[in-house]
């Protein structure tokens, strides 16, 4: 494994050049433009781009060589790859913690989010273990209170059509009261606008509570403000609200939903531009919007910088024929007949789940190479900072379509896992003329940095504490509101080679998941996927299973398969780590699960649990 002093040598000769040079967009002293493609469900090696590193090396896997992605292959030649790169291990908490900047533990949105005060998201729970009053209803825009006035982010017209009412207006609004608790956060796409960026977001946004689909039936359906993006700060809300995965994939006598009755998974907004008409497949109708969008910026301001969140739908389930078969990349819907797919012939399953999965990461792949081609063809190429990043673990056990008893394979386990296949991720950065070519970067970096990575990249002031939100004590029932505090931390001098780590002094700093639910998404009471905290500081790795008060600990550089619990053999490093693992729950107010029902009392910080080794209790 290369070390951390060894880091600027990967980049090769010639780093200085890059860091050299100013942020401002070259020869046209504007701010750059900024695009954050992100994708959902992204295993760490579903690309042809190998991001596992041993002992300074790639690492080739299995799962490389089955998917074949040119364009991330491009990318990757054209910038840094990201070796240790990691999300929360489910969806909505890693778009909470992109948004406000704040780690899971502090923003409370512990599990992904859907309906306004859902209570069935506080009901699962196992191993008498049950979850906190964690925040269901999602984040929620600066100064939301618990009771209100708000539109739907979407309406249904006379015609049957999708439409957005002017962000703001009165038309359609209605009241809403939260019951469940939310956190407030201040976005930083708002910042982004009131620097002068045209703000665009494109696809899943999964942060606030919601229930659509909206006005169908002659039915109006509750919403929370946090379910429109636009209340964050984006200028362009294109097929975005509360939902967190498509009902359908394939537009047409589909309708990516719609057309096929009623459902909360829906995707609204693409009835335009004939996309169910001539059946266009759902990442290629969110790419082609997003082009349109980037058109129209252009010819209304081409001095104008924008921000571009490419949030697509793909790769989350559904992956039947009914829903995921993508004809445009496929040469049948018979998976026996599809020549365009055929078996790969590695050893690992291959049915009709297998070939959608693999046009899935197709079709993204292709959706990055159509956007990098538009910033080059429209010479923006050197003025735009673009950044690859997927949302959290590939697949479960329970849903692999891989057949590998470990679904992210070297990785342990999956989405909704705090062990390396549940919050691994792929991640690129490339900026032409500011990033080295085809380096890697084995820094650890965690989601909630790309806040301020992205504000010291546009030259947009961070903001202090007298600006960030504050969520009102009595929605949790602290004794204290939940204030903003920005947890990330900016790795743009990692991308700059100006620096080989995140913090200007050199220290290694921990990285933090914390999970006080039960990940329903996965049969049984395995802790693989229930229960935990988990902190990376260095090589080390300390997991605190909430169910047994019992604590794991690996070597990442020797282990990155989490095969070998070193816990009894290192007894006081697991005890150095446990305490520091406690101080930043504690100082991030973190919620502990309730043992016997919801009103029990609530699990020991890791501090204050007899540590138990190898069978030997040790009390402190």
């Amino acid at each position: 494994m290369v070390t951390r002093r060894g880091f600027l040598g990967m980049l090769g000769a010639g780093i200085g050049a890059w860091a050299a040079r100013p942020l401002l967009a070259q020869g046209t002293g504007k701010k750059p433009n900024i695009v954050l493609f992100l994708v959902d469900d992204m295993g760490w090696q579903d690309t042809s781009v190998p991001f596992f590193f041993h002992q300074g090396r790639a690492v080739t896997t299995r799962l490389n060589r089955r998917y074949r992605t040119p364009n991330m292959e491009r990318l990757a030649r054209e910038g840094m790859r990201f070796s240790n790169a990691y999300a929360c291990a489910i969806c909505s908490p890693s778009r909470c913690s992109l948004m406000s900047g704040m780690n899971a533990a502090r923003h409370r949105v512990t599990d992904w989010t859907l309906g306004v005060n859902d209570t069935t998201r506080f009901s699962p729970h196992s191993e008498g273990l049950h979850p906190p009053r964690w925040a269901a209803n999602g984040l929620q825009p600066p100064g939301t209170a618990a009771t209100g006035t708000c539109q739907p982010p979407w309406r249904v017209d006379e015609r049957g059509k999708y439409r957005q009412p002017p962000f703001g207006a009165a038309e359609g609004a209605e009241r809403y009261t939260l019951t469940m608790p939310f956190t407030n956060a201040l976005a930083f796409p708002a910042l982004l606008r009131e620097a002068g960026y045209r703000t665009i977001h494109v696809g899943k946004a999964h942060w606030g509570s919601g229930e659509g689909p909206y006005n169908r039936a002659g039915a109006t359906f509750g919403s929370s403000p946090g379910a429109d993006p636009r209340a964050f700060g984006f200028d362009v809300n294109i097929a975005g609200a509360e939902h967190g995965g498509p009902n359908n994939y394939r537009g047409g006598t589909y309708g990516y939903g719609n057309l096929r009755g009623g459902n909360q998974f829906n995707i609204p907004g693409l009835d335009e531009n004939n996309y169910y008409q001539d059946d266009v497949f759902l990442t290629d109708a969110l790419t082609d919007m997003a082009l349109r969008e980037l058109e129209r910026t252009r010819a209304a301001d081409p001095d104008r910088p924008f921000y571009l969140y490419m949030a697509h739908y793909a790769i989350h389930s559904p992956l039947d024929n009914g829903r995921a078969w993508d004809h445009t990349r496929s040469a049948s819907e018979n998976v026996a007949d599809d020549t365009a797919n055929p078996n790969p012939g590695d050893g690992l399953a291959w049915g009709a789940n297998e070939r959608n999965y693999g046009t899935l990461i197709k079709g993204m792949d292709d959706s990055l190479g159509q956007i990098l081609d538009w910033l080059e063809e429209n010479g923006l190429r050197e003025e735009t900072l673009v950044l690859f990043m997927a949302d959290n673990g590939g697949l479960s056990h329970a849903a692999s379509v891989r057949g590998l008893a470990n679904a992210n394979a070297p990785a342990r386990a999956g989405k909704g896992s705090c062990y390396e296949g549940g919050v691994r991720e792929p991640m690129i950065a490339a900026w032409p003329g500011k990033i080295a070519p085809g380096s890697v970067c084995h820094e650890p970096v965690i989601i909630e940095d790309f806040y301020p990575t992205i504000l010291d990249a546009a030259g947009v002031a961070r903001p202090g504490a007298d600006r960030l939100a504050s969520t009102p004590a009595e929605v949790y029932g602290d004794a204290q509101p939940l204030r903003q505090v920005i947890d990330g931390e900016s790795f743009l001098p990692l991308l700059l080679g100006t620096r080989a780590t995140v913090r200007a002094d050199g220290s290694e700093r921990p990285l933090l998941w914390h999970y006080p639910n039960k990940w329903g998404e996965v049969d049984g009471t395995t802790p693989e996927y229930n229960f935990y905290t988990a902190m990376r500081l260095g090589r080390w790795k300390l997991i605190y299973q909430h169910s047994d008060r019992s604590f794991e600990l690996y070597d990442l550089e020797e282990d990155i398969a989490e095969t070998r619990d070193l816990a009894a053999r290192r007894p006081a490093l697991v005890d150095r780590l446990r305490r520091r693992m406690a101080d930043l729950l504690r100082e991030r107010g973190a919620q502990m699960p309730r043992v016997g029902s919801a009103d029990g009392e609530a699990v020991p910080y890791p501090d204050e649990t007899p540590l138990r080794l190898g069978g030997l209790t040790l009390r402190h």
